[in-house]
């Protein structure tokens, strides 16, 4: 059974790849980089968009005394 050679990533992904220093796993796994992206951009779209800019969609951190 011939393995078919994966799809050229497009250029956003390429481009986003390059961007974070992943040419060498973009050239090595182009499908899961590309997987990757998709499944961050539909995280980030899931996010209600919020009006304060200063509002974070999680609970903010909260330190614990060390003494």
């Amino acid at each position: 059974m011939a393995v078919k050679k994966s799809p050229e990533p497009t250029a956003d992904v390429a481009a986003l790849a390059r961007a974070a220093g992943l040419d060498k796993t973009l050239k090595q796994f182009p499908n899961d980089v590309a997987a990757a992206v998709r499944a961050a951009t539909n995280a980030r779209n899931a996010m209600p968009a919020l009006d304060d800019a200063t509002a974070e969609p999680w609970p903010p951190m909260r330190t614990r005394s060390t003494t």
